[in-house]
């Protein structure tokens, strides 16, 4: 089993990498099943699948390549967040619906700011070769 620390992770947006910021990224499904009563008993089967992209990072406001101002200007032109996680061997590619994030101010420690972003569709899986850590 392979251990996977952040040095194996990565968030892309457009074409910019955030690991410098992030402190977490986590790709969530939920699935709710369709079920139909029949004579016989209820009958279950796969529903709809929705996803979420939830993220945490230092409020980097102001900053040249700034998540949170990438965040805010994809709202704000009702564009939608194209984005690649890759975590350990794994590159999940994908588009969420534009939110902005918070923006937060914490006396005596570092500020973070946090968002989560809907998934537009599951989001395609490919294997990454060579893993982040042995770069």
């Amino acid at each position: 089993m392979a251990v996977i620390t952040g040095r194996d992770c990565d968030l892309t947006i457009g074409a910019k990498s955030f690991k410098g910021v992030v402190a977490t990224a986590e790709l969530s499904f939920d699935e709710t099943a369709s079920e139909y009563q029949t004579l016989g008993g209820p009958l279950a089967g796969p529903g709809a699948e929705t996803g979420t992209l939830s993220l945490t990072w230092a409020y980097d406001s102001g900053a040249t390549d700034s998540l949170f101002d990438t965040l805010w200007a994809a709202k704000e032109a009702g564009t939608p967040v194209a984005y690649v996680l890759t975590v350990g061997s794994s590159k999940f590619t994908g588009d969420a619906v534009a939110k902005r994030p918070n923006a937060p101010a914490v006396a005596g420690e570092v500020s973070e700011s946090s968002v989560e972003l809907s998934l537009n569709g599951i989001p395609a899986k490919a294997a990454v070769t060579p893993p982040l850590s042995s770069k």
